[in-house]
């Protein structure tokens, strides 16, 4: 993966009459920890776009986008719940399982801790070509948002994070009591992720007695830090002395339906982007690169938005632009 800053991808594809514009940019000179991902089947009805914003590294970020497109084609958008949950269940139960004191680690167990040590939050889109119905699945702060030439009003997801008043609703009624979940805006005054894959050291058990079973998980999570970084087990005390009902994160995505139609357009995008603009403002830059004629309006969109506030996070673009007749 190329380090920034600067573009790290820009290109556009076609598929099945539909453009695809792609762009991701990397302020900083850190690796990019943002992914995402493009799947179709054989047959020219069905595509499944994919946006993973990771944290902490992007060893969840490129696992989730390598491997939680196919397990969706696999099955209908009725199950894209389902198949996230059971997407990172696995991935935690293998790091588990590797440090079960009944059994011996795998010889995988250095990448299974990589992958939940890290996380990703992640917005899919899963487009009915011959419908323009959209169904998305959204576990986290990614946003989609669709434009309808014939429609006043914009759809788009909500972002869901740890400022979000719904998020906050959820996370009282499932740990009540637990009234400093939410300290200065941040789970535990330090993760923005309320729902999303790995970041498994907020969902792992913490024991029969006390927190000796968590204490293990996070000394193995720990093993593999980057050196000269300081270590979830130096910190457990201050990180970890309110960890009483895991799991405090999870992987189940909202779900909806939106529809398109003629010579409409999504974006999609991570929240290096919507940190910086607005929805309303991000389509309005669009339909104007669409009436300039614009080869790339991913790219054209957050040039556009770099000459008003520079981002500070990773970005990444993917832009959903319809025919002006359906394609089949």
């Amino acid at each position: 993966m190329m380090t920034g800053p600067g573009a790290i991808h820009s290109s556009t594809q076609t598929f099945a009459g539909f453009k695809i514009h792609i762009h991701q940019y990397q302020p900083t000179k850190r690796p990019i920890e943002d992914r995402f991902s493009i799947s179709t089947q054989q047959r020219p009805d069905r595509l499944i776009l994919g946006v993973y914003d990771g944290h902490g590294g992007a060893a969840t970020a490129q696992h989730i986008s390598s491997t939680l497109p196919a397990a969706l084609m696999a099955n209908s958008p009725a199950h894209h719940a389902r198949i996230f949950r059971e997407t990172d269940n696995s991935m935690v139960q293998s790091f588990a399982r590797d440090h079960s004191v009944f059994r011996a680690k795998s010889k995988d167990w250095v990448q299974h801790a990589q992958v939940v040590k890290s996380g990703c939050t992640a917005l899919i889109l899963d487009i009915n070509i011959e419908t323009l119905t959209v169904s998305f699945a959204n576990a986290g702060d990614c946003r989609a948002v669709l434009f309808n030439p014939s429609e006043a009003q914009l759809q788009q997801t909500e972002d869901l994070n740890a400022r979000t008043p719904s998020e906050k609703e959820r996370l009282a009624r499932e740990h009540p009591g637990e009234d400093t979940l939410i300290v200065g805006g941040r789970l535990f005054g330090r993760l923005m992720s309320t729902r999303g894959f790995g970041d498994a050291y907020y969902k792992l058990p913490h024991g029969l007695i006390g927190n000796w079973q968590h204490k293990r998980y996070i000394e193995a999570l720990s093993s593999v830090e980057d050196p000269g970084k300081v270590t979830m087990s130096a910190q457990y005390h201050s990180m970890f002395y309110l960890y009483r009902t895991p799991p405090y994160l999870t992987a189940t995505p909202e779900v909806g339906t939106m529809q398109l139609q003629e010579n409409a357009f999504v974006i999609m995008a991570t929240d290096g982007l919507w940190d910086c603009v607005s929805s309303e403002v991000a389509v309005e830059i669009v339909r104007r690169g669409m009436e300039q004629g614009v080869d790339n309006l991913a790219e054209f969109l957050l040039h556009s938005v770099m000459d008003i506030r520079n981002p500070g996070d990773d970005v990444t673009i993917l832009l959903l632009q319809v025919p002006p007749s359906p394609p089949i």
